[in-house]
């Protein structure tokens, strides 16, 4: 079972891209894991385009490192054809999320736990209106960790 294998954490539920302001999710302790992808699925998004980041930190809620990460996106809207194929794997630190195409799209985003900064154990995913004011929309994230050791019962990543 998946569950057994891997840690899954909700980490954003109806996550508002509000105009001028910046959004974290839940931040994830990645002490005890190897890699975690952020599953984030899209809704309505609207107006003007806004970023996307990962950083990592020594605290809960740190955005001290942006980070490079692997990325890609669904093949079109969910509810379409082609919309759990996934476009090409791309490496960046930021992604401009373009509101005119990524309307009820699903971003995977890929973070290996050796690329956070040394002596950063927490990781957060974040959005920001900072492209040009006036971003809006809502996005839902999971994240879904490799664990060092599996259990069904395995520790929160979020303490």
């Amino acid at each position: 079972m998946l569950a057994e294998t891997m840690k899954i954490v909700p980490i954003g539920a109806n996550v508002d891209i509000n105009v001028g302001a910046t959004q974290e999710c839940d931040s994830l302790n990645m002490a005890t894991f190897h890699r975690a992808t952020f599953l984030v699925q899209y809704q309505t998004i609207a107006t003007q385009n806004h970023t996307l980041r990962v950083y990592s930190g020594a605290t809960d809620a740190a955005t001290t490192t942006a980070l490079t990460f692997r990325y890609a996106w669904g093949g079109a809207a969910q509810g379409t054809a082609d919309c759990d194929k996934l476009a090409a794997w791309t490496s960046a630190n930021s992604i401009v999320v373009d509101n005119a195409a990524k309307d009820d799209t699903l971003l995977v985003i890929e973070v290996e736990g050796s690329d956070m900064t040394e002596g950063h154990n927490w990781l957060t995913l974040q959005t920001a209106d900072d492209v040009v004011a006036g971003a809006t929309g809502t996005y839902a994230a999971l994240a879904i960790l490799q664990p060092r050791y599996t259990g069904n019962r395995s520790e929160s990543a979020l303490v």
